[in-house]
C-alpha cells in the first residue's frame, strides 16, 4: 500500500509542474499559438506512425532472432509492439511495455528470454536518445562565446559518437566481455558481487558482428523516424529560429525523462524541456505549452491505436501460448 501511494505521489511530479507552467503562463497567448498552427505538418507527422511501428518491430526482431527466440514475421511484431505503446503509455515509466513478452511466449520462447530481449531493445533507445539529447546540448552552446561553444560542441559530439560506438561493442560478446573485464578493475571490492549478478545476466548475449551492425542501423532509422516526425511538430508552430540539431537534442531529452515514473505521458516533464529550449530562442513559454499538447498528440495516438489493437488481440492465456 505504501509503494503504491509513492509511485503515485512520483507520477503526479509532471502535473505538478504542468499546473505551475499553466499559472505562471498567459492562457490566451496559449490560445493564440494553437489557433496558428500549421495541421498539414502535424497530420504528416501522425500519419508516419506505422513507419516507426515497422522500423521498431524491425529491430526486436533482430534481437530475437540472435537470441534465438524464432521471432515471427513483422507483421505480427508489429501488431503486438503497437499494443505495448498503448500499455507503456499508460504506466509508470512506460514499465507496461514489458508485457509485450506475454503474447509471444511458448515453450520455445521462455518468459525470461523474452523480457530480456525487449530490455536490450530499450537499451538501444536509450544510446540513441543520450545521442541525440548530446547533440541538443551541443546546439545550446549559441549562448556561449565562440571559444568556449567550439569546444563544448566538440566534446558533446565526441562524447556522444563514444556512446553510440558503445551500442555494438556492447552487443559482440567478445569486445562487451573485454570492456566489462576493464570495468570490474575499478568497481570496489564490496561491490564485486554486486557488479558480477548484473553482468552476468548478459552473458548469453552473442550477436554477430553484421547484426549488430543491423541492430545499429535499425536503431538509427528508429531515431530518426522519431525526430522526423518531432521536427514536423516544430514547422507546423513556424519555430524557424531553432536549428535542427536542437530539435533533435530536445526529442532525445524529452524521450528519456518521459522514461522516468515522475509523469503521465510526459506532462509538465517535456513542458520544461520545451520551455528551456524555446526560451533560450526567445520563443515564449506559452509556444512552448502549444508545441507540447502536439507532442502529447502523438502520445495520445499512440495509445488510442494501441489501445484499438488491444482489443482485437488480448493478451494470450498461458494454455493458448503453449497449445
Amino acid at each position: 500500500m505504501k509503494q503504491s501511494i509513492v509511485r503515485w505521489s512520483l507520477r503526479l511530479i509532471g502535473p505538478l509542474l504542468f499546473a505551475l507552467f499553466l499559472w505562471r503562463t498567459d492562457v490566451n497567448a496559449i490560445w493564440v499559438s494553437l489557433q496558428n498552427i500549421i495541421w498539414t505538418p502535424v497530420i504528416v507527422s501522425l500519419a508516419l506512425m506505422p513507419i516507426f511501428i515497422v522500423v521498431k518491430s524491425w529491430r526486436w526482431r533482430i534481437v530475437m532472432n540472435e537470441l534465438g527466440l524464432q521471432p515471427p514475421g513483422i507483421r505480427e511484431l508489429s501488431k503486438i509492439y503497437t499494443v505495448g505503446l498503448f500499455l507503456g503509455g499508460t504506466t509508470p515509466g512506460q514499465s507496461g511495455d514489458f508485457a509485450k513478452a506475454l503474447y509471444l511466449r511458448t515453450s520455445q520462447r521462455p518468459i525470461s528470454s523474452l523480457l530480456f530481449s525487449i530490455l536490450i531493445e530499450r537499451l538501444c533507445d536509450v544510446a540513441a536518445m543520450a545521442v541525440m539529447a548530446l547533440i541538443g546540448l551541443a546546439a545550446l552552446a549559441h549562448t556561449l562565446d565562440a571559444t568556449t561553444q567550439a569546444t563544448v560542441q566538440k566534446t558533446t559530439i565526441l562524447l556522444a559518437l563514444v556512446i553510440f560506438l558503445m551500442l555494438p561493442a556492447l552487443l559482440v560478446k567478445r569486445s562487451r566481455d573485454i570492456g566489462l573485464r576493464i570495468m570490474r578493475t575499478v568497481v570496489p571490492e564490496r561491490f564485486k558481487a554486486r557488479f558480477d549478478t548484473v553482468t552476468g545476466q548478459f552473458s548469453p548475449l552473442d550477436i554477430k558482428v553484421r547484426p549488430a551492425l543491423l541492430l545499429v542501423l535499425a536503431t538509427a532509422g528508429s531515431a530518426l523516424s522519431t525526430a522526423i516526425r518531432i521536427a514536423l511538430l516544430f514547422y507546423a508552430m513556424e519555430l524557424v529560429r531553432i536549428p535542427l540539431s536542437a530539435v533533435f537534442g530536445v526529442t532525445g531529452q524529452i524521450s528519456l525523462l518521459q522514461a522516468l515514473p515522475i509523469s503521465i505521458s510526459g506532462i509538465g516533464i517535456r513542458d520544461a524541456v520545451l520551455i528551456a529550449l524555446l526560451q533560450s530562442y526567445d520563443y515564449s513559454s506559452a509556444i512552448a505549452i502549444a508545441l507540447s499538447g502536439l507532442f502529447l498528440l502523438i502520445n495520445v495516438q499512440h495509445i488510442i491505436v494501441g489501445f484499438v489493437y488491444s482489443l482485437r488481440y488480448p493478451i494470450p492465456s498461458r494454455e493458448e501460448t503453449h497449445a
